[in-house]
């Protein structure tokens, strides 16, 4: 039975890795110049790199990032934005192992330098794909990828927290904040502290743990002091760029101060005394430790498959609506992720 078993799986795996026939073109949405509505086109598949595998992509989110590329963006136009997405693998270069990934198996990728989510197909490095556990859905994977890893990569190797400690998280539109609240709320068990600016968004953050919210204004800084007994917090984390000042003003004497959103950064404020200031990148970490940076979004699926973090999608769009969904978050509608699903 165990032989029959072996040659079964090894049959299956054989067939799995071949790579299927391709279509000759796939729908691409594309930015062609800063500002302006992205155009859905067809394009042509590029020939693979060894490395390289490629995804048929079924979700992408639109982050943040994204919307200021579209923004300010004048560099490599035309550009396919998008670079947290999930989909199947359709195709491997020459040097990808089947102990690596085979093809038909649903994958993460973070496509955190060359984008190429916002399509019908996106080609990424090996090392930038992730095998989505059995029990996650690929649509929550597309969406919790970035910003939990982010956050949880903060809270376990630039900081220490422990259950009940106090936590200031910026939360405002595409969901990095929410991300980092559910984090330091339900892995780490701390009283977060959640800084919105609007009320539905409060009640949101709440729901995902937040321990007390904090509306964004001009006495922000009074009000974290008065619940935090005048002395501020250990940890914050900014995760918007909003109010700088104001939140830096909040760290506790020897505390830290995380910067998420470095895209959004012209200026850093100088910190507060005796207090440390760090910006935080993920594609920064995948530069400087690979294995760190994979081991990171991996601990981050495994926690999203075990339901003890969970996706927020707040709207869903076909790519043919992608500016729609861009128009969703530049007007700050959203309260998490925007996700877009392939129309094929």
């Amino acid at each position: 039975m165990n032989k029959l078993f072996t040659r079964i799986i090894s049959r299956s795996v054989n067939s799995l890795s071949k790579n299927v026939k391709l279509a000759s073109t796939y729908k691409a949405a594309v930015l062609r110049e800063a500002g302006k509505p992205l155009e859905i086109q067809e394009k042509k598949p590029a020939s693979l790199k060894p490395t390289e595998v490629r995804i048929r992509v079924v979700y992408c989110s639109v982050n943040s990032v994204d919307v200021h590329k579209f923004k300010s963006s004048t560099d490599n136009l035309p550009f396919i934005p998008g670079y947290e997405l999930s989909g199947e693998v359709i195709e491997r270069g020459k040097d990808v192992k089947n102990e690596q990934i085979i093809n038909g198996e649903k994958v993460l990728g973070l496509s955190l330098s060359s984008f190429g989510g916002f399509a019908e197909q996106c080609v990424l490095d090996i090392n930038d794909i992730w095998r989505i556990p059995g029990d996650l859905e690929r649509k929550d994977a597309a969406v919790i990828a970035y910003g939990h890893s982010t956050a949880l990569f903060t809270f376990s190797k630039l900081a220490t927290i422990k259950e009940k400690d106090r936590v200031i998280i910026t939360a405002g539109p595409a969901g990095m904040g929410l991300a980092a609240i559910d984090i330091a709320a339900n892995v780490y068990k701390a009283n977060v502290i959640g800084l919105v600016d609007t009320e539905e968004r409060g009640e949101l953050v709440r729901q995902r743990g937040a321990f007390e919210t904090v509306a964004f204004s001009d006495t922000l800084t009074k009000e974290c002091m008065k619940i935090t007994d005048n002395k501020g917090t250990s940890i914050v984390y900014d995760a918007t760029g909003e109010k700088m000042d104001s939140i830096g003003s909040c760290v506790s004497v020897g505390g830290k101060l995380f910067h998420a959103a470095p895209y959004f950064y012209k200026t850093v404020p100088t910190p507060k005394c005796h207090s440390f200031v760090s910006v935080v990148s993920l594609k920064e970490l995948r530069l400087q430790n690979n294995n760190l940076y994979r081991s990171i979004v991996n601990d981050t699926l495994q926690l999203a498959s075990d339901n003890i973090i969970g996706a927020h999608i707040s709207s869903k769009y076909n790519l043919s609506q992608v500016n729609e969904a861009i128009k969703y978050i530049d007007d700050r509608k959203c309260t998490g992720k925007v996700l877009i699903q392939m129309d094929s």
